[in-house]
């Protein structure tokens, strides 16, 4: 007496065919995250380049992309390689990058100002504050608010300016 292998085929057809039609699935809950995060970065750098080279850089430590921006941490802005924006944390959106916590914008060897928030345009590089800031050249400290920086022309204007200045 030999072992068919169809009847074995068929025996096995007809018993999952009992457990698709008679069996009905369990419903199961689908589960819902919180978190709106869609990409999580390290060492992350945008890049702005014209036909000479790297124009503007943006660097972060860490970077996390949501569905409208991104949150940096340990951010640095570079700007024709002479002026720097570093901060702490910062949100990127659209076409405006939100930075706050120990705010420092520097200008290589001419001055360099500190606040607590700044806003920035990225298309019209333009920096500023409704808050207080420090500008310190040399020796020379100038408090104010309502500081209004155009990195493309240089323009730096505020009000409330409190300075000390060092001959």
């Amino acid at each position: 007496m030999a072992l068919r292998v169809e009847y074995i085929l068929i025996l096995s057809i007809i018993v999952v065919g009992v457990f698709i039609f008679i069996e009905k699935p369990k419903n199961i809950k689908v589960i819902e995250s919180n978190s709106t995060k869609e990409l999580f970065f390290k060492n992350f750098s945008l890049l702005e380049i014209d036909e000479h080279g790297i124009k503007n850089q943006l660097n972060a430590k860490e970077a996390t992309k949501d569905k409208n921006s991104f949150y940096l941490i340990d951010i640095n802005i570079t700007h024709d390689k002479t002026d720097n924006i570093l901060a702490k944390k910062a949100i990127y959106m659209k076409d405006f990058i939100y930075l706050k916590d120990r705010v420092t914008l520097k200008r290589k060897g001419e001055f360099q100002f500190s606040t607590n928030d700044l806003n920035y345009r990225v298309k019209d590089k333009i920096a500023y504050t409704n808050s207080g800031f420090i500008l310190k050249i040399n020796q020379n400290r100038i408090n104010g608010t309502n500081l209004y920086y155009n990195l493309k022309t240089k323009e730096i204007s505020a009000k409330e300016i409190n300075a000390s200045i060092d001959y």
